[in-house]
């Protein structure tokens, strides 16, 4: 095992600070870390996850039941950022680790690589897919996870995605996910927060929930393991606070830690009684570049998206700024836009990344107007900084983009003072948005000695600054009885309180909706002509497709304030939009009655949108950006939409050929010749010019990934799919079995796959410490937790072409029909709509429990049953009945040889199990019981990846 400098040095190819060393030493010796590491901006706080990832592999060859390092690493900030310094050093680390002898490492670095890569991948227990999973949540919706709970991972996080895990109402999981997503965030994980005053309320949390849980709970994992261990990373904390670790003399005595601390930061303060803010902001930052000596870069930072918006429409229109290049960032931008912008700003010879070494010379000046977005997190050095009025906090970040590394002797800031806008709805007393009246007291503290200009060095900007004065406001109580509603993610009572207020406080609370665009989106129509069977004309946007395709990815929404986003569609003259609380099922609302928390889909020619993010006052299309991932949605609307030639029509040849395409007679239409349509109609495409959103190039290899052969699923879209020839699994939370590539025959079998789902999770719960007899349950519940796909209607749902269930059929856990065809082989073999195969489990397992003599005792009989039950993420607290009548009872021989059989009659309610469910919750914990769900559940997932074909919990 490496030291801690050695590996910090393979991964970043140098030596590691003095307080980056003494910090891996001190949680190694102190076998925990600080609650508050104080250093400031721009001397590698990113390197707490080296130390994470280091402390975590130096454990390995520990028993798991003594291993105090967290499996999972949080990296958590208080909002979406379009640099992600901390995301994208993970994942340098991460592929490092997966090949450590790549060509040009010396032997010696690649050994240490090695060595801890080896050892990351004993933590899981030879579970592990890599030695470490890299996992970026970046808002909207999210549906990755790391694959296991002993997959060693790092998380980068916002606030309000951990936040919301972690009280079981995953922002962006769907319902069925929530548990395994509040496991993996309340147990065995470090959190580290970012900016952690941005976080009071957070860090607060974490010990009041501990409070709700009764003290005698037995703990599923070891030691502080348990619960979620936090560390505060600020560069504004308490200086004199217990716990803090921060820089001392030897890391002051270090030559570039010293030119960092020392790095002029001069600031110039324009203070007006009156005047437009935007105006005076972009002033300032065109003065700054106009009297440079060279092409330089400069980055203004506004209060508001609002401000920055004006600021960047102001630079637009100013002579001085033709020759620049201007670029907008806010928190408003799709992950996908973003990526483009990120690449730019990162540029070494035309952005501004923090890097070491003779910068190449510019050919044009850089303005970048942001907000917050760039405050945290974003590894950037500018020439010249330009801020609208703030607190101490903010500016002491924002001043950390500014000459970073101390290498511009010419750098200059601005802070520019405006009073507040003032309304009936916002008196005086209010203070500006965001900062309420610090930005005040901050004015008084910079201009107290009667100058216009004064050093804001690292090391000096504390003592002209003082102390932060703003205040995180008020959180509700949290009450067990409120924490016990929460955990029952399966029936949501009505009306729950949102868990936001809990973890952001009252004042914090963004009351907001994830908006995105498609070229193809079901009309009202087709929601309630759902499941009818009619067939409408699928060449116009009115075709009976219920379910959006394809499914929504976090990288298409953007984050809009409610009100907002409906006082632009009121503008647009937008009355009706699709809107979802889980991005699953859809309906058709008016506009004022979008809620938080919905997702709402707009067709791509609403506008609303440019190339830089949520633009209220946009016309012009927007681009669909899931169609590069996806393919494309046979559809003349959608089509002349992704097209955008202008004409409002589509050329002859490929409406003749859509014609084909969509001819719904499977008996007119054989494979080949569909295949040789969708042939025709790409190569058709292949003519076309300027298409939005693609260059050339890029429009012909997204065609030559597209196959050919129609899609044509019930109740979807008919499409031409991208063609997924490197047999990645695709996990899909909404379709749990479905995914993967094929398995051999056995492979498929109800009994090889409850035995491997089995040891998978015996040897998951091993290697995370659990107790022996829980391990135990663990692998009992995931061998026997499809037994109830024995019943007979389900099996000739798997395999429709089978005889009724013989004695020598072999019971089947996975489908080989294919997925089109799944809903008619659903209602032709007599399976109930929405029927549940793990209540029949459950009622299978609770039948042989009660027989006895298989050695358990009471509590393990709970928790097996439930965890049977609860396989799919339902019985928490129940799973509901459906219509349903007298069927043929289900059968199912045990390993003990005793032969089990129950009733089938899916409308029957199993009325043990909520008081199964709180008797459980009160004996391990809501995170101790929903980790060892989380065992069975993503054994299962693992198993499954391999294997296509499970429709049950498709059509659910």
């Amino acid at each position: 095992m490496p030291s801690f400098h050695d590996f910090y040095e393979a991964v970043n190819g140098r030596a590691p600070f003095p307080w980056q060393t003494r910090l891996a030493r001190h949680v190694a010796d102190e076998q925990a870390w600080p609650s508050e590491i104080g250093v400031p901006t721009g001397l590698g706080k990113t390197a707490c996850l080296d130390i994470a990832v280091w402390w975590l592999a130096s454990q390995a060859d520990l028993a798991p039941s003594e291993r105090t390092a967290p499996t999972r690493i949080w990296w958590v900030v208080n909002r979406r950022l379009l640099v992600d310094a901390a995301s994208e050093h993970a994942q340098l680390m991460s592929a490092m680790l997966d090949d450590p002898a790549d060509d040009g490492r010396s032997e010696s670095t690649a050994a240490d690589l090695s060595a801890v890569a080896t050892r990351l991948l004993s933590v899981g227990g030879s579970l592990s897919e890599r030695p470490l999973q890299v996992i970026p949540m970046r808002g909207g919706l999210t549906l990755r996870r790391p694959t296991g709970p002993a997959q060693p991972a790092v998380i980068v996080s916002t606030i309000p995605m951990y936040g919301s895990r972690l009280l079981f109402r995953g922002y962006g999981s769907s319902r069925s996910m929530r548990p395994i997503d509040a496991a993996l965030a309340g147990t065995d994980s470090l959190v580290l927060v970012d900016e952690a005053h941005l976080a009071t309320h957070l860090r607060e949390l974490i010990p009041k929930l501990a409070e709700c849980i009764d003290p005698s709970v037995s703990d599923v994992l070891p030691g502080r393991r348990r619960s979620p261990q936090v560390v505060s990373l600020t560069a504004t904390g308490d200086q004199a606070s217990c716990g803090r670790f921060d820089l001392d003399e030897a890391d002051r005595g270090n030559p570039v830690v010293r030119q960092r601390l020392d790095a002029p930061k001069p600031i110039r303060i324009d203070s007006a009684e009156k005047g437009d803010p935007a105006r005076a902001l972009c002033a300032s930052a065109l003065e700054l570049l106009d009297n440079a000596e060279t092409e330089s870069s400069c980055v203004v930072f506004c209060n508001t998206p609002a401000t920055a918006r004006d600021v960047f429409n102001h630079a637009k229109g100013d002579r001085r700024a033709c020759d620049f290049e201007i670029v907008l960032v806010t928190g408003r931008t799709r992950q996908a836009d973003a990526d483009r912008l990120r690449l730019r700003l990162m540029s070494p010879i035309e952005g501004a990344p923090a890097l070491s070494g003779d910068r190449p010379r510019r050919q044009r000046s850089l303005l970048v107007i942001a907000t917050q977005t760039l405050e945290v997190g974003a590894d950037l050095d500018f020439e010249f900084l330009v801020t609208e009025q703030c607190g101490v906090r903010a500016l002491t970040q924002r001043l950390g983009r500014l000459n970073r590394l101390g290498r511009f002797p010419h750098a200059e800031a601005v802070y520019v003072h405006r009073p507040p806008k003032h309304s009936r709805s916002s008196p005086k007393q209010d203070g500006w948005p965001v900062y309420g009246t610090e930005p005040n007291e901050v004015l008084d503290r910079l201009t107290r000695n009667g100058v216009v200009t004064v050093n804001l060095s690292p090391r000096e900007v504390a003592c002209v600054l003082g102390k932060p004065r703003d205040a995180p406001g008020r959180a509700p109580e949290i009450l067990p009885d409120l924490l016990w509603e929460w955990i029952k993610t399966t029936t949501p009572p009505h009306g729950e309180a949102p868990v936001e207020p809990y973890f952001a406080g009252v004042g914090e609370t963004q009351r907001t909706v994830a908006v995105l665009w498609r070229a193809f989106v079901p009309s009202e129509t087709e929601l309630q002509s759902s499941g009818s069977g009619d067939v409408q004309d699928r060449r116009t946007d009115t075709t009976p497709s219920y379910r959006l395709w394809p499914r929504i990815a976090a990288d298409e929404t953007i984050d809009i304030p409610v009100w907002e986003a409906r006082d632009a569609l009121e503008e647009r003259g937008i009355d009706m939009v699709l809107v979802s609380s889980d991005g699953q099922s859809w309906e058709s609302v008016h506009r004022t009655s979008i809620r938080p928390g919905h997702v709402v889909v707009l067709l791509s020619d609403a506008g609303l949108c440019d190339d830089f993010g949520w633009a209220p006052e946009e016309r012009e299309p927007v681009i669909d950006v899931s169609i590069r991932r996806s393919g494309l949605p046979l559809n003349v609307g959608a089509l002349r939409r992704i097209l955008n030639d202008g004409s409002g029509v589509l050329a002859p040849d490929i409406d003749r050929l859509l014609d084909v395409l969509l001819d719904d007679d499977e008996e007119s239409l054989d494979d080949s010749d569909a295949i040789e349509a969708g042939e025709s109609l790409i190569a058709a495409l292949r003519l076309q010019r300027d298409v939005p959103g693609f260059d050339q190039p890029q429009w012909h290899a997204f065609l030559d990934g597209i196959d050919a052969a129609p899609a044509r699923p019930p109740n979807e879209v008919f499409r031409l799919a991208m063609r997924r020839g490197d047999g990645t699994p695709r996990i899909d939370e909404f379709d749990e079995g479905s995914i993967g590539v094929s398995l051999p025959a056995e492979a498929r079998e109800l009994l090889a796959h409850g035995n491997a789902v089995g040891q998978v999770a015996e040897r998951a719960g091993t290697a995370l410490g659990l107790p022996a007899r829980l391990a135990d349950v663990i692998r009992s519940a995931g061998t026997l937790h499809d037994i109830g796909k024995a019943d007979e209607r389900f099996q000739c749902w798997l395999d429709p072409a089978a005889s009724r269930l013989a004695s020598s059929t072999v019971p089947l856990a996975k489908s080989v029909t294919p997925r089109s065809r799944w809903s008619a082989a659903r209602r032709a073999s007599g399976w109930p709509f929405g029927g549940r195969h793990e209540e029949l489990s459950g009622r299978l397992v609770k039948a042989w429990l009660a027989q006895g003599g298989h050695g358990l005792d009471a509590e393990e009989c709970d928790l097996l049953t439930h965890l049977v039950m609860s396989h799919h993420g339902k019985g928490r607290p129940m799973i509901a009945p459906v219509a349903d009548g007298p069927a043929q009872p289900v059968t199912w021989t045990f390993q003990d040889g005793a032969a089990v059989t129950v009733e089938a009659d899916l409308s029957c309610t199993d009325w043990s199990q909520p008081s199964r469910f709180r008797r459980l919750n009160e004996r391990f914990g809501p995170w101790g019981l929903a980790l060892l769900e989380a065992i069975v559940r993503q054994a299962d997932h693992q198993v499954s990846s391999a294997v296509r074909g499970d429709p049950g919990d498709d059509f659910a």
